[in-house]
């Protein structure tokens, strides 16, 4: 499957589980005890939780669920890895005295599936081939566990009964081969809603390597609106001064640039599956397309955005990169011109690409990425195959600020296969309403009331309708 020469704006990642850029819940609820949990389990969670006991010699609540032996394992697997000091949560939970702060607020978020975020969900519609890795979504014992906890006053418990606490999720590339940063700045006007700047790093192997993992490295993560990243494998941007290219659109900057991976805020970094690499030349590049959002009026820096990558020199099985399939993209849109009116609810645009026969005995389908704006509220991508349909991945409660790449969990040679004459459909559906909170929020930041219609494009008005495709490739 081809890249197109100029590749449109994608978002390819996520992390696992934050909040609100505010510190606010995303409900708009405030922190506390303030904050009610609605019982939707049909029991009461009062006469679920083990009574208040007090111990004779230590004064200790004894209350189940408590923190530190049922609630301390299941947040620090869920949501420690964002919601840490530090981290890219706008508060902690990683100890009781943040946890208890935040526990009602918290209780909703869980109880209504909004966290930890995870998008791709079975529906009537869509039962993809394979589980996906680092699936984030809570058992539901695990959810009453928590809103239990919460009703309850979120009782600590003995620490000195406190059970073991697994590894959290790790948000940073494990023993990169290499980490490079831009040697400069880029600034970026306050008027700049969207502006797309490429950056250029010299990876600094002598040597042909097969990269197996990587990572955008931001340096101003509220100025970013996304990142890709590119492979250019004749090295052109060596040549740009301070290594930028300014005002380069949705592609590359460089001709022949392959498209390896991207970045959203929160992003965990790629791993392709074992056996699976992605070529960077001795001497090539790595490129970042940088899609800058500015909605503060002032100027803005990005300052030390870098990228860590690991590789080894040993040739792989299969050699993995990305593909853009939709709009834009690779494929044809089935009823042009994509517009999607003001006032339309439900409204549906659909694209279809035929994958070619590339000459190769196998080509894997490792990961799947949905990507629209925010007009968008459903996607669906679909494998067609004499008739035959197979869900890839469903996003139907799709949120802009939670965009993520999913893995598929299987060895490279159970991934699902596809053969040239197959056909990937992706369907998009958008609101283009106030009441949808996507247009609300990009209308205000233009000084807009009123929906517009909404057309093809990479800008904060315009929509997409954009499969990422992550691809493993068997060459002989």
């Amino acid at each position: 499957m081809p890249i197109p020469r100029r590749i449109a704006t994608t978002c390819l990642l996520t992390c696992v589980a934050c909040g609100a850029d505010d510190g606010t819940p995303q409900d708009g609820t405030t922190s506390g005890a303030d904050t009610d949990v609605v019982d939707t389990s049909g029991t009461s969670p009062a006469t679920t939780t083990t009574p208040s006991t007090t111990t004779a010699d230590t004064d200790v609540d004894a209350t189940r669920p408590n923190w530190e032996e049922d609630i301390a394992p299941l947040v620090t697997a869920s949501c420690v890895s964002c919601h840490v000091a530090g981290g890219v949560a706008p508060f902690g939970l990683d100890t009781y005295e943040e946890a208890k702060l935040w526990a009602s607020a918290a209780a909703i978020q869980v109880q209504e599936r909004l966290m930890p975020p995870w998008h791709a969900v079975e529906t009537d519609e869509c039962e993809p081939p394979l589980p996906f890795k680092n699936d984030a979504r809570l058992h539901d014992e695990d959810i009453a566990m928590f809103v239990e906890w919460a009703v309850a006053g979120a009782p600590q418990g003995d620490p000195a009964l406190a059970a073991p606490l697994p590894e959290p999720l790790d948000l940073d590339l494990a023993d990169p081969s290499a980490t490079v940063a831009l040697g400069g700045a880029v600034d970026v006007a306050g008027t700049s809603l969207d502006a797309y700047h490429c950056l250029s790093f010299d990876p600094g192997n002598t040597s042909s390597v097969y990269v197996d993992a990587l990572q955008v490295l931001p340096g101003n993560r509220e100025l970013v609106h996304h990142v890709l990243m590119f492979v250019d494998t004749e090295a052109e941007s060596a040549d740009w001064p301070g290594g930028v290219s300014e005002n380069c659109g949705g592609g590359s900057g460089a001709s022949g640039a392959l498209l390896v991976g991207g970045w959203v805020p929160g992003s965990l970094p790629i791993y392709t599956p074992d056996n699976v690499g992605i070529l960077l030349p001795a001497g090539a590049r790595i490129i970042f397309n940088m899609h800058y959002h500015n909605a503060t009026g002032a100027t803005q820096t990005d300052e030390g955005t870098g990228v860590a990558l690991r590789w080894s020199t040993t040739p792989p099985q299969y050699v993995g990169s990305f593909q853009l399939i939709g709009a834009p993209g690779a494929g044809d849109i089935l009823e042009s011109p994509f517009m999607i009116p003001a006032e339309a609810t439900g409204h549906v645009e659909r694209v279809r690409f035929t994958v070619p026969d590339l000459g190769v005995p196998e080509i894997r389908v490792f990961s799947m990425t949905n990507h629209m704006h925010k007009v968008g509220v459903d996607m669906k991508a679909t494998l067609i195959r004499n008739g035959e349909e197979t869900c890839m991945l469903q996003t139907p409660r799709w949120d802009f600020g939670w965009q993520r790449q999913y893995l598929y969990d299987a060895e490279v040679d159970a991934l699902p296969e596809v053969f040239p004459g197959d056909v990937l459909e992706v369907r998009c559906t958008y609101d283009n309403v106030l009441t949808n909170p996507g247009v609300a929020e990009m209308l205000a930041e233009v000084g807009l009331e009123d929906p517009l219609d909404v057309g093809l494009g990479e800008g904060t008005l315009d929509e997409m309708c954009l499969a990422g495709v992550g691809v493993a490739v068997r060459p002989f």
